[in-house]
Formats: C-alpha cells, structure tokens, sequence
C-alpha cells in the first residue's frame, strides 16, 4: 500500500499547483547590507544589470548620481556625478558595453559608457522622459515623455532605436503621467500605467496605436507594474491605500485584490517561482501566486523604506536600495538571497 501511495504522489508531482512551487518558506534571506553615506537625501529611481561584468547600477534623482555595485557582492564600486542632470530609468545593453539613462533635467536619453560611465551620445526628447523599458528584439527603448513636465495633458511613449540613436517613431497617449511601462514581447503589446487617470493604457506595437484603455473603481495607479506573459497577467500596485489588482491581459478585467504596501515604486514577477516581489515605502512584500486567479502575501521585510529594487534570477540575488531619512540613518544597499 504505501508503494501505491508513493507512486500516486510521484505520478500528482509535475500536475502540483502552483503553491508547490511558491512554498511558504522564507523566499527571501538577507545576505548584506552596504551603506551609502554620500547619497544624503532624495529618491533612487531605478536599476539596470550587466550580467558579463557583473556590475549593478542604479540611480539617484536628487544627488544625481549613478551608483555602482558588484552583482555577486553587493560591494559599493562607486559614485558617478555630474553626467546626468536629474536620471530616471535606465537600461543596459549588454553587446554594446552601454548604459542609457533618461534625463529629466536635461529633457535627454544619454548613451554612457559602461566600463567607466563618459557620454557616448545623447537622444533629444520632450521634458520629463521617466519611465521606460527595452525590447532587445527590436531594439527599440520605448520611453514616456512629455506631459504635466511639458505642460500638456497628453504624453508620448517615443521610440528610440539604440543602433541610429535617434527617435523612430512615437505613439500619443491621453495621460499627462505614464509612471512604468511593461511589454509583452511575443503578442507585441505594451502597458502603461497613466497615474493622473488611475487607468492602464495598451499599445499595440505593431500599428502603434493605443488599442483599449482600462479602467475600474479599484484602480488606483502608483508606479508599480509587472506582467505574467504565460497566464496573461498585469500586476498594477495601488498608491494608498496599498493594493496589487491583478487584471487579466485579454480584457482588463480584475481577478484578484490583495493588500500590499503603500505607495509600491518597484514590482518583479518571477516565473520560476511563482512570486511577486513588491518594495513599497512600508517594505519588500513577496507574494505567492497559487493560480492565475489566487495570491497570498508569504513574506514581509523591513527595507528602511526602500521602495526601489531589482531581481536578478542568474544570481539568485533580490536587490533594494533605500535613501536616507526618517527611517534611515544614511542610504544603503540591501542584498537578498531567494531561495
């Protein structure tokens, strides 16, 4: 009988819901912490990786600086001022040894040199470039500009391409605040987050037009976004009160609410263990996804109010950088184990 068992259970394993996979254990272990004390005030925006060098950067709005750490280490390499006005996202490409950095004081997405960060070109945009992100397909930068920064109330996502370095191509949307911007590759889609109307804009990529616009009474939009491309779902953090709402891609329609942080500015979605990793000011929630349809909170971590963060599964490393402040003597790196 207990051979039956066994082999019952064995013949179950590879059909095992997904809470299998995003176990109750601690996801997540803290390894190190490497204080800042330079950086003395102001929000850090955003990370990028080079995998081959094994560097970690990110940036710095007020201080304006650009931060460099060693991937396996989370050691402080150094502090980069005075190439970039005001930085925003960033991103980095790997076969060009390059970094890009959007330039809201400079109204700019600056090409920089990835081994000791000098301006290798620039790319003009309208004021305010914040969010962004690269399709490596593409190559194409899609980047959010324009709006309440140029006094419209309407922005742009334009198209950089990071072969020409120039501006290819651009699509208006009917927001005056796109906080993060997501894609899904394969079905050339892209969403936005357009905070001023607590809604979610699509952009499809192929005829460059914004094809539906979510709206619902439980939106209410913070920075916040990420996407399960296999199950076709958007992840959208709510400001205050805290919420992730989880919408499915084919409609926008909510499946799921849960309470998170407040004011969340960083979300990864990790498909491998079915988790969502959310840094809010009120800390790091890791949420495990049971089902398409079924979330739970597994996990809270104090991060010293660090609401910007990054995961980089070839390292098995979760990354939150905090600034200083009322919870915070100075700023710091804190450095993650996911197990």
């Amino acid at each position: 009988m207990k051979q039956i068992v066994v082999a019952v259970l064995a013949a179950l394993i590879p059909f095992a819901p997904y809470g299998l996979c995003a176990q109750d254990s601690t996801p997540l272990t803290q390894i190190r912490s490497t204080p800042l004390p330079e950086v003395t005030g102001g929000d850090f925006d955003h990370f990028a990786v080079d995998i081959r060098h094994e560097r970690l950067y990110v940036v710095s709005e007020v201080y304006a600086s650009i931060e460099v750490f060693g991937l396996k280490t989370g050691e402080h390499y150094q502090s980069v001022r005075g190439v970039v006005k005001s930085p925003r996202k960033i991103a980095f490409l790997e076969d060009k040894n390059q970094l890009m950095v959007l330039d809201a004081g400079g109204a700019a997405c600056l090409f920089l040199d990835g081994h000791d960060l000098h301006l290798m070109g620039s790319v003009a945009l309208e004021p305010g470039p914040d969010a962004g992100v690269y399709d490596p397909v593409s190559r194409i930068f899609y980047v959010g500009n324009g709006g309440r920064a140029a006094k419209a109330d309407f922005s742009y996502i334009s198209m950089i391409s990071v072969d020409q370095q120039k501006v290819v191509g651009r699509v208006r949307v009917e927001a005056s605040t796109l906080k993060t911007l997501v894609m899904d590759q394969a079905a050339q889609k892209l969403y936005a987050t357009m905070r001023d109307k607590n809604q979610v804009a699509v952009v499809d990529l192929k005829t460059r037009t914004v094809e539906q616009t979510w709206s619902s009474p439980e939106l209410h939009v913070d920075s916040a976004m990420a996407m399960d491309t296999l199950d076709q779902r958007v992840f959208v953090g709510n400001r205050n009160p805290g919420e992730l709402v989880v919408l499915n891609a084919r409609d926008g329609s909510v499946v799921a609410t849960l309470k998170i942080g407040n004011v969340s500015d960083d979300m990864t979605y990790d498909a491998t263990h079915h988790r969502i990793y959310i840094t809010s000011e009120d800390g790091l929630d890791v949420v495990a996804q049971d089902a398409p349809n079924r979330y739970r909170v597994v996990q809270h971590i104090d991060t010293l109010g660090g609401k910007t963060s990054i995961y980089v599964p070839s390292f098995g490393r979760f990354f939150v950088v905090h600034t200083k402040g009322e919870l915070a003597k100075e700023a710091g790196l804190q450095v993650f184990k996911v197990n």
